[in-house]
Parts: structure tokens; sequence; C-alpha cells
């Protein structure tokens, strides 16, 4: 039997998982994207003269969540979390590649886009 769209739209499809960051002292929780976030990230790389600049800070985020799965930084606040160590950031950046399932093509696109 097919689903309905009610079904659908009711379905927990937002996974998350705990990643220990021994840095900053215990462990993270990060989500995966919304499919609107996820279009809006790559967007934000895609066409004309766009810059990668803080692509990791960005990226993690919009992964990184509360028991609810509510994000703990807002766009306003990606500087600063970009202020910290590239090592974190580019560990919980691998890691929020894989839970949203960013393909090496994926990176690639965006790269030869920007």
């Amino acid at each position: 039997m097919a689903l309905s769209k009610s079904a659908i739209l009711a379905a927990d499809d937002k996974k998350m998982v705990d990643h220990e960051v021994p840095e900053w002292g215990g462990s993270v929780k990060l989500r995966v994207m919304t499919g609107t976030e996820r279009d809006r990230f790559e967007s934000e790389f895609v066409g004309g003269n766009k810059s990668v600049e803080m692509v990791r800070a960005k990226l993690v985020a919009k992964c990184l969540c509360d028991d609810e799965g509510k994000r703990l930084f807002t766009e306003q606040e990606i500087p600063e979390l970009g202020e910290k160590s590239a090592a974190v950031l580019d560990r919980l950046f691998a890691e929020c590649m894989k839970l949203n399932r960013f393909s090496k093509s994926d990176v690639d696109d965006l790269a030869k886009n920007s």
C-alpha cells in the first residue's frame, strides 16, 4: 500500500547523531538538514563569483542541534563558530557531509560552480 501525503509529512525522518568532541569537553548532536536547508546551502556556492569562505562553519552550524533538533547557531553566529579549531570543524564537517549524504561528486560540483 502506498503512503498517503499525511503519512509522509508525519514521518520522523530527521536523523540525529551524537559526536564526541574532546576538545570542547563533551559531545554534540548533529542532525540531518531538511531538503530546503540543503538546497539553500548548496545555492550559496553555485554560480557567479561565490566564495567557499566559512563553508565548514556554515554546514556545521546548520547541523549542530539541541536534543529536540533545533539549531544551536543562527546565521549571524556562523562567523563566531568559524573561529573554533579548524581540526574540530573539519571533523564535524566530515560527519555532517556523511550524515547528509553529500557525495564526492556533490562537493566537486559545488567547487566547480563556485
